[in-house]
């Protein structure tokens, strides 16, 4: 049985490469903003590309708020590479090779099906803001994650004031 993730908790870092052909690691990319993990198995499945076009489909407004996508499968990098081109995702899908998504409560396929896709955000601080597991349909999801993305304090909040006023500075002049 695969752990489960509460609000609150800190997330299981990772370092898993991409459709990008890099690798990429959570701990990397919360100091610029939230992260929606979108944890899934099988990227040639009808809800799981319904989820993902979705995603691409709010991935502009999301990442104002701000926020950015990534998608997880333990499916094969051609598989990912295949779903990103075929979809036009404006998101990375990472290749889940070594089992990180067990550490986000999403378990490993068993003989009969696939575990249905989870949603988790992680704040700036590397904490879960937000969990589905299982997801449903991430439209259906995604009102409610916005709600609670603009709750999150700025991506400024945590600058020294100097840096705030010289921003200030620079969009007055």
């Amino acid at each position: 049985m695969a752990p489960t993730l509460s609000i609150g908790d800190e997330a299981p870092n990772f370092d898993l490469t991409s459709t990008e052909d890099a690798v990429i690691m959570l701990r990397d990319e919360v100091p610029r903003s939230a992260v929606l993990l979108y944890l899934f198995h099988d990227p040639a499945d009808a809800a799981v590309r319904a989820d993902l076009e979705a995603l691409a489909r709010s991935a502009r407004r999301l990442r104002r708020l701000p926020l950015s996508v990534l998608g997880i499968s333990p499916a094969k990098l051609d598989e990912l590479k295949a779903a990103q081109r075929d979809l036009a995702l404006p998101f990375p899908l990472l290749v889940d090779d070594r089992g990180f998504s067990a550490d986000y409560g999403v378990e490993a396929p068993g003989d009969d099906q696939a575990p249905p896709p989870a949603l988790v955000m992680v704040d700036r601080q590397q904490r879960v803001r937000w969990v589905a597991n299982p997801a449903g349909a991430v439209a259906d999801a995604l009102g409610q994650l916005e709600k609670d993305l603009v709750k999150l304090p700025s991506t400024t909040s945590n600058y020294p004031k100097r840096v705030i006023n010289r921003l200030i500075d620079r969009w007055v002049n």
